[in-house]
């Protein structure tokens, strides 16, 4: 008669971790807001020196919206807002609302193709701050969501929450950083709130 109460132990103990390996451990789940915060470095960089300086001396008072802002838009540009917009607040409704529920699933659909509205469109526009052709360094977020979108489907598909999880985060704070970067002066929302 076989005993069935307790199962045979079959899992191999780890060797405890290289110094490198515990290091690594430290750094991974920084990296993407590094990246992040690299992308804002190089981004103001391309203004010069003097970027603090210009920005500190432009006229930060807020006013009421300028809707006739909108008027003077091409039309890629309002679709761009439009599924920028969305993005943000459908995310924010996705990434701390309950997890795993139909109407989770069905929000975050929703939101990957307004995140992907959102980076494609963005192809079609010219950089506040062009430096190959049109493109400028906001267009590496684009890159980055084009990459990372699909990593996350793969993820979640693969039963791998905790990647699913992390990637949609960083997206959504990328998401986040391009939203500040619209208050720069000379931008769109900038002349929405502040022009």
């Amino acid at each position: 008669m076989t005993d069935i109460s307790s199962p045979p132990n079959t899992q191999l103990e780890r060797a405890a971790p290289s110094p490198l390996g515990k290091l690594l451990a430290i750094v991974q789940p920084l990296l993407g807001h590094l990246f992040a915060i690299g992308i804002v470095a190089f981004a103001l960089s391309v203004f010069g020196p003097n970027v603090w300086s210009y920005i500190l001396s432009q006229n930060f008072i807020p006013h009421a919206p300028d809707w006739h802002v909108f008027t003077k838009l091409p039309l890629v540009t309002l679709i761009h807002i439009g599924g920028a917009t969305t993005s943000l607040v459908l995310g924010a409704i996705v990434l701390f609302g309950p997890k795993g529920t139909p109407s989770h699933k069905l929000m975050g659909r929703v939101w990957a193709v307004t995140m992907l509205t959102t980076a494609l469109s963005s192809f079609f526009m010219k950089s506040f701050a062009p430096m190959l052709g049109q493109f400028g360094p906001i267009h590496i977020l684009s890159i980055w969501t084009l990459y990372s979108l699909p990593r996350a489907i793969w993820y979640i598909r693969q039963g791998h929450v905790e990647g699913h999880l992390k990637t949609m985060r960083g997206l959504y704070f990328g998401l986040c950083l391009a939203g500040l970067m619209t208050f720069i002066p000379g931008r769109t929302f900038y002349a929405l709130m502040f022009g």
